[in-house]
């Protein structure tokens, strides 16, 4: 077991005292293997590689795939540990925020206009901003969409802080991107990296940890999504 633990860690570079404490929580909480890994996960894992039989099985890949997901989700606080809930159960971060109304509203008139689908905006938004229309990032992204001011030159219209124009700039990014990659995870990669970070990569994922963490925390927004609004992939 503690050899799991210590080739999770290394592999996902996830503190080994963090993936110890999910697994303490976990023994207190639904969930599948060591780890508790929520079931809506699965259908994530098994896209990127992992054997969800096996997942579901045996204690090294369920440490695996709970570690992969805890490296996915960024979600550490400023100590490096997990956030628990009040019953001292871990809570997995992978929750949709509330999604505005007005946001699905735009979501769909930029599905009418550009074919991507509003489900797909509505999950990049989810992983972009939390649907915060005001959101600045650090290193200047800016809007619900999160451009950078030069792609916005390329794609936006009026303000990035705009939710109507910035929806309907992501969508057409989205389809920019979909045109010539036509793979939601390169898409999605190209869209967080740049599809020039893709096409340097032969046409996969750039080798970048952020990225790599981007892309499924995006397809898992996407699945929730798509429950919530009652729809079928």
């Amino acid at each position: 077991m503690l050899a799991c633990i210590a080739q999770a860690s290394t592999a996902y570079h996830v503190p080994v005292p963090a993936i110890e404490r999910v697994m303490t929580a976990a023994k207190h909480a639904s969930g599948i293997g060591p780890m508790g890994v929520p079931a809506q996960w699965l259908p994530v894992l098994g896209a990127y590689g992992f054997p969800v039989a096996t997942v579901r099985k045996h204690r090294c890949w369920g440490i695996a795939a709970g570690t992969w997901i805890l490296a996915v989700e960024r979600m550490y606080q400023g100590d490096g540990t997990p956030s628990l809930g009040a019953q001292g159960h871990f809570i997995y971060p992978s929750a949709l925020p509330s999604i505005p109304q007005r946001i699905v509203q735009y979501a769909n008139q930029a599905q009418a206009e550009t074919g991507v689908p509003a489900s797909m905006l509505l999950a990049v938004a989810a992983q972009e901003s939390g649907f915060d229309p005001n959101a600045v990032s650090p290193a200047g992204a800016q809007g619900l969409m999160q451009f950078i001011p030069a792609t916005w030159t390329h794609y936006g219209r009026g303000s990035p802080f705009n939710p109507e124009a910035a929806m309907l700039a992501g969508a057409r990014y989205l389809r920019h991107l979909a045109l010539e990659f036509h793979s939601w995870p390169l898409v999605l990669a190209g869209y967080n990296a740049g599809g020039q970070a893709v096409r340097n990569a032969g046409y996969r994922i750039p080798p970048f940890r952020q990225t790599q963490a981007y892309v499924p925390a995006v397809l898992a927004h996407y699945r929730q999504v798509l429950a919530r609004l009652g729809e079928h992939p």
